[in-house]
């Protein structure tokens, strides 16, 4: 057996996952951690990371750095998403981790976080049937792959995350539209591979936190260790749902964490829009992400 550990640093929290593996494949959850820290507030309208963001993360990985000494942890891995590999002083942001922690806080880049996505999926997901577009949504960018059970045919990695696109509408002084409006208009150049380059889909896989309270909401009750099947019409209820509602209604009334409640309908609407390019009458969410994939990484390595 080989406790394994995993640390997420995406746009809009920061997440550690440990877990034990009896094999490359398998492994039984022993420790999680959601830390709310925003690392992508302000990194996507002024270009870099606040003192006080910086200060909130250096402490979770402090934390981290005692929950792998206590674990037992034998491997372990950092990655950092779009936020800090955008950010103009993440040299650092990642020194101060290194010295405060003596964690390695490691920037990837938007095709390894589709890489590690496919990673994690294809251990919960039959890619053997057809092709499946594969959809990872953060704060910072939306990581779109064709995959079959091959591996990844075609992967685009896209500067629009649900962070960004709620702080550069908030920076657009005197826009004047609606979060939809908005939205729609930045989802215009997000595509999938035409069906002259590669045979069009056959099924469509949406990762991330927001898909799964999307679809907790939408299906009253989500299992995080088997598949769900979202139909679009829920999808298309649930949109019309958190539009009517603000977000401290979101929070008071459908109990939605404050660094959700805000960015969860943009998430919505980015999945929507994919969900239409599939042509789909389904979204199957896997409840899986970047942190397994990293888990798994490390495992395969370590075998």
């Amino acid at each position: 057996m080989t406790r394994i550990a995993a640390i997420d640093a995406g746009s809009n929290a920061i997440r550690f996952i440990a877990a034990d593996f009896q094999a490359p494949s398998s492994y039984d959850v022993v420790h999680r951690i959601r830390e709310p820290i925003r690392l992508g507030h302000r990194v996507f309208t002024s270009g870099g990371l606040d003192d006080a963001t910086m200060d909130a993360a250096v402490g979770a990985f402090r934390r981290f750095r005692r929950e792998i000494d206590r674990l037992g942890v034998q491997r372990f891995r950092a990655v950092a998403t779009s936020a800090t590999r955008e950010a103009e002083n993440r040299d650092r942001f990642l020194e101060r981790i290194r010295a405060e922690s003596d964690i390695d806080l490691e920037p990837i880049s938007g095709r390894e976080e589709a890489r590690l996505v496919h990673l994690a999926a294809r251990t919960r997901v039959d890619l053997s049937r057809g092709r499946w577009i594969l959809v990872d949504l953060g704060g910072g960018s939306v990581e779109v792959s064709l995959v079959d059970d091959s591996g990844i045919l075609w992967s685009e990695s896209y500067r629009v995350g649900t962070v960004r696109l709620l702080e550069t509408l908030a920076a657009a002084d005197g826009c004047h539209d609606s979060l939809e409006a908005w939205v729609g208009r930045q989802l215009g150049a997000l595509t999938i591979p035409p069906p002259e380059a590669y045979p069009g889909p056959t099924a469509f896989a949406a990762t991330g936190g927001n898909i799964e309270a999307i679809a907790s909401l939408a299906l009253s009750y989500v299992d995080p260790l088997k598949l769900a099947l979202l139909p679009a019409n829920r999808l298309d209820a649930v949109i019309i749902l958190l539009s009517a509602m603000s977000v401290r209604e979101r929070i008071d009334e459908l109990h939605l964490r404050p660094d959700r409640a805000d960015v969860i309908l943009p998430a919505a609407l980015v999945y929507r829009h994919f969900a239409r390019l599939a042509r789909t009458d389904h979204v199957v969410v896997p409840s899986v992400g970047v942190k397994e994939g990293v888990l798994l990484d490390v495992a395969e390595q370590a075998a």
